[in-house]
């Protein structure tokens, strides 16, 4: 009942001091003979550390004072040539414990609340070092001999331990998170250590829903929602807040104008295109004056305020409903990286509910816009639910995981999860009655115990699988139960966590594919698919390693298909010649398969080493759905080693870029995508 208890020593009075005493055991810095004379502390603002004190060193000793902020805050303490310290500031006596200059990242900090918990949280993290080091150990101690004194044999043991430990650590980093949702260090602990480990739903779902209520006060709860707006951008999504100074130095923010639409307007003074569109702007307020609540918020990236301002000036742009702010950081501009902006002018449509409506509005687009809202043409609409990272491959249950005697401890983590939302709300009702749990705030309160069971289900199953990877069921329940919960970037880690005696296992080979097609993208491995060939005989993709591959997805009943493959011929012809550098291979996703193969023939596709498949929608793995297809026709090329080189070529470009494989010009396998 942790979620529910009151939280304590979590926000400052505003009249509160503090003062941080620290002491140094060596005094010398890492790289230098010289010794460390004085300190400073800081924090970040706007994407910047600013120093707000100094201290001098004294006998290896320093101090700050001063009045805590009124949420406690990370700060940083430096003056060092290796690293900083970390130090979160409020109020209290805050205690550097003895350390080494050379190395302050490993200095303990206690003293206050949240000191205490992160430096608990730092014991853990050196605990976990320990037993990563016990699982290596163990992992040697277990093989034969003849593998232990074989170092090619026991390095696939070695590998496959090493990316069980880098997972634990972060299911290690799960569960102390959920052990102390009531300190705010956990909100930074989110921030820099669990982020990237979630899609934006499921960190959403989990450790934002979990939060106590008085946690959701805090900046660092507002800050990481606005991360998760940024990182889900899309239309029908929250819009990430942002904020910016007036000419006249007045703050202002994007959620200040909640209850109108608003056009977010990305720019600079130097940008012509954008000067361009002022023209536009002006006729679009003049559109919705008196009939549609609608302000336009210029957002300039621009970094020296009096080009900023002779900007607006010159042009005319300071009237009603039109609010000029910036940071003056330029392209280093928060709100640019939150909105990802790479090019000007870039704007984005709000709704009054703070919902993204459209991107990039111009032009005559802009004024048509503005009109089908005055209209009640067009409405704000949310996104729906956005699917998981594995819910085009579900796993379907054939009995392994409901009979498997290996995983039955496995399945009993989700009964002990429905039993603790059980207990939970039983507890809420004793305490507070039925009509409380019935009530709006007990419901809010079911929501967090609910959120609670799901982290500590799912560090638990984590925790399972990494501690039994060499179980027949494991690349099963990873697919199933964690592909989806986790970024799609940790998918290749489950994978190579796999104990080799399961590595060559069907449902390890289905694990690969399904990690690879997540991950797809110019210089990854692809995913090898099974080809269903017009003989009635099957063939998978691999087969042809060695050679580079252009898989082609088309349909007989397209035109743009038929022009392709009649390009394609041509590039066949030449592949001939080039003594078999390139393998064509062809997938129609025909539905007819008679009317598929008479296209072959009227087609005259039907030739040596060209190999013709169709899709087989039946199988779960498809090459449609292990490339992510969803028009045509599509080619990707792929490298002999596997590798994709590019899945955006068509027509003439594909040609030409096809021949220089043949004439042996590879320049472009050092290619990386360009913005």
């Amino acid at each position: 009942m942790l979620l529910l208890c009151s939280t304590s020593g979590v926000f400052a009075q505003s009249n509160q001091s503090y003062l941080i005493q620290g002491t140094m055991q060596i005094d010398s810095l890492r790289n230098s003979p010289r010794t460390v004379k004085k300190v400073y502390l800081s924090h970040e603002v706007n994407g910047e550390e600013v120093v707000v004190d100094s201290a001098v060193v004294t006998n290896k000793a320093f101090s700050f004072r001063g009045k805590a902020p009124k949420y406690m805050s990370p700060y940083h303490i430096t003056g060092f040539d290796n690293g900083t310290i970390q130090v979160f500031l409020e109020p209290g006596t805050i205690t550097i414990q003895p350390f080494d200059a050379r190395y302050p990242v490993g200095a303990h900090v206690k003293g206050t609340p949240s000191n205490d918990v992160f430096d608990e949280y730092k014991e853990f993290g050196e605990a976990g070092i320990q037993r990563a080091r016990v699982r290596m150990d163990k992992a040697f101690a277990a093989l034969p001999a003849d593998k232990r004194n074989d170092e090619k044999a026991f390095y696939p043991y070695q590998r496959s331990t090493y990316y069980v430990n880098s997972l634990m650590h972060r299911a290690e980093a799960m569960k102390f998170a959920s052990q102390h949702l009531n300190s705010p260090v956990v909100l930074y602990i989110i921030k820099y250590d669990l982020f990237r480990f979630f899609p934006p739903k499921v960190l959403e779902e989990t450790f934002m829903k979990a939060m106590p209520t008085a946690m959701r006060q805090h900046p660092m709860y507002a800050e990481l929602e606005n991360q998760l707006r940024a990182a889900n951008l899309a239309e029908g999504r929250l819009a990430p807040d942002i904020e910016g100074q007036t000419p006249e130095g007045k703050t202002l923010r994007l959620s200040d104008f909640r209850g109108k639409y608003v056009l977010v307007d990305f720019w600079a003074s130097w940008c012509g295109p954008c000067r361009r569109e002022f023209p536009v702007v002006k006729q679009a307020l003049q559109e919705a004056e008196g009939a549609v609540p609608f302000e336009v918020l210029s957002y300039s990236i621009d970094s020296k305020k009096p080009e900023w301002t002779a900007c607006i000036a010159k042009n005319g742009l300071s009237q009603p409903h039109w609010t000029h702010i910036s940071v003056l950081k330029g392209w280093g501009s928060p709100a640019a990286k939150l909105y990802h902006v790479e090019a000007v002018p870039r704007t984005v449509l709000i709704s009054p509910e703070g919902y993204i409506m459209s991107f990039d509005l111009r032009g005559e687009q802009l004024i048509n816009t503005i009109r089908k809202l005055k209209s009640g043409e067009l409405k704000p609409k949310m996104a729906g639910a956005a699917e998981g990272n594995g819910a085009m491959f579900a796993v379907k249950d054939n009995g392994m995981l409901a009979h498997d005697a290996q995983s039955a401890s496995y399945r009993e983590l989700s009964v002990a999860h429905d039993k603790q939302i059980s207990d939970g709300i039983a507890a809420l009702k004793r305490e507070k009655g039925a009509q409380y749990v019935a009530s709006a705030e007990g419901k809010a309160a079911v929501e967090r115990l609910r959120a609670m069971a799901d982290i500590d289900l799912m560090t638990a199953q984590l925790q399972w699988l990494l501690e039994h990877n060499d179980v027949v069921a494991y690349p099963v329940l990873v697919q199933r139960d964690m592909l989806p919960r986790f970024n799609k970037e940790y998918g290749r880690l489950f994978v190579n966590a796999m104990a080799p005696e399961i590595q060559s296992s069907k449902e390890a080979r289905d694990l690969d594919n399904c990690v690879k097609a997540m991950s797809l993208m110019q210089g990854n491995d692809v995913p090898n698919a099974t080809l269903y060939l017009a003989d009635g005989t099957q063939k998978q993709l691999n087969q042809y390693a060695g050679q580079y591959v252009l898989l082609t997805f088309w349909d007989a009943q397209s035109m743009g298909c038929r022009e392709e493959m009649e390009r394609l011929q041509t590039l066949y012809d030449a592949a001939q010649q080039g003594q078999e550098k390139l393998t064509l291979v062809s997938v129609s996703v025909d539905k007819d398969e008679t009317a598929w193969k008479n296209t072959l023939k009227a087609w005259h596709l039907e030739r040596p080493n060209w190999v013709q498949a169709r899709n087989n929608e039946a199988d779960a793995h498809s090459a449609v759905k292990l490339f992510g297809v969803n028009h045509v026709p599509t080619n990707f090329l792929i490298t002999p080693d596997g590798k994709l080189i590019s899945m955006t070529l068509q027509g003439e470009e594909l040609v030409a870029r096809v021949k220089q494989i043949l004439s042996g010009d590879l320049y472009y396998q050092d290619e990386t995508p360009k913005k």
